[in-house]
């Protein structure tokens, strides 16, 4: 898959990831310096969010958002992946005050090779495209987007209209057949 920064093409990481089909597992970086796993099925559904830098302004002001808007919501688990060092986002989301979402470090790439937003070429090399990955408390994705020119900013809209969705949905469960009447 191919994006553009600065209007200049650049190839990700191939991985593709088909909505309604299982997500990846990644092990990230806390800003603690713990390894956790994100991805797949988890007590609340997830709101994964890559950006390439907190560093830029359309990268701060898109987590600046993003922490406002899942400020209300409930059972869902908002997760901002950057490649940035620990110390700058440590400081970043302290002066910044993200506290509706957790800020990890894809140190050693997994989560951008896994969710194929790796960027593999030019200025941006190993950093990770813009993007957001919802998945369901059953591992499930159920919304993607990768935004196609890393300057642009996400889809707001239909990201909270996928999150409400999977946040409010009922699942029904299994049903086990009634093998015992007559």
């Amino acid at each position: 898959m191919q994006i553009t920064v600065h209007g200049t093409p650049v190839t990700l990481d191939t991985k593709e990831l088909i909505v309604g089909k299982e997500a990846p597992a990644a092990r990230i970086t806390k800003l603690d310096g713990s390894q956790n796993v994100i991805g797949m099925i988890a007590p609340n559904s997830q709101l994964i969010i890559a950006i390439p830098s907190l560093k830029t302004e359309v990268c701060s002001l898109g987590a600046k958002k993003f922490n406002e808007l899942v400020k209300n919501l409930k059972k869902l688990d908002t997760i901002m992946v950057t490649t940035d060092d620990i110390e700058f986002v440590k400081e970043f989301a302290k002066n910044e005050c993200i506290d509706s979402a957790e800020i990890v470090i894809d140190t050693n790439r997994q989560f951008g090779k896994k969710f194929g937003v790796l960027i593999t070429e030019g200025k941006l090399k190993d950093r990770l495209a813009r993007a957001v990955f919802v998945i369901d408390r059953e591992g499930l994705l159920a919304y993607k987007e990768i935004v196609s020119e890393i300057v642009d900013e996400v889809n707001y809209d239909a990201c909270l209209a996928a999150i409400e969705k999977i946040v409010n949905e009922k699942k029904s469960g299994h049903t086990h057949e009634n093998w015992m009447s007559v």
